[in-house]
């Protein structure tokens, strides 16, 4: 994966949150700037450092929808200047901007695989039918077997 797609997946995460925090905002009007501001992140992806402050601004709304109260500068509408321009009203200015994109590096900075799983270690063929099979990157991997033994005879 490369940066871009990191920063993407990680923004989608983001909306999904803000989606679905959405309904705790009791003012019709807020949720509706939300929206607004929803709708503005997620046409700022034309450079990495545009994405990363997008992906900072839709840090604090997560934040902001956690609390169920909107603050500065999400308790308006997101003004129609580039993100670049209003950076220094996220809380914190210039050295939250830092902070936020340092914490969403380390969610996806990736560690060296653990040992063989467990699966692979008791499976007949050592996991060879299962290391061929498509794996997601996100969700859930099933895989269910149905055996019969056939009967001994008596």
């Amino acid at each position: 994966m490369n940066e871009a797609d990191i920063l993407n997946y990680n923004f989608n995460h983001n909306t999904f949150l803000c989606k679905s925090m959405m309904s705790n905002l009791t003012s019709l009007a807020d949720r509706q700037k939300v929206v607004r501001w929803m709708r503005k992140l997620s046409t700022s992806n034309r450079t990495i450092d545009e994405m990363k402050l997008r992906n900072d601004f839709m840090y604090y709304l997560v934040m902001n929808l956690q609390t169920m109260e909107l603050s500065p500068p999400f308790n308006d509408n997101p003004p129609p200047c580039p993100l670049q321009t209003i950076a220094h009203l996220l809380p914190g200015g210039a050295e939250a901007i830092g902070a936020a994109q340092a914490e969403a590096a380390a969610q996806w900075t990736e560690q060296p695989p653990p040992e063989k799983p467990l699966l692979y270690a008791n499976s007949p063929d050592g996991g060879a039918f299962l290391a061929a099979q498509p794996i997601p990157r996100c969700g859930a991997f099933c895989y269910l077997a149905v055996v019969s033994k056939s009967p001994k005879a008596d």
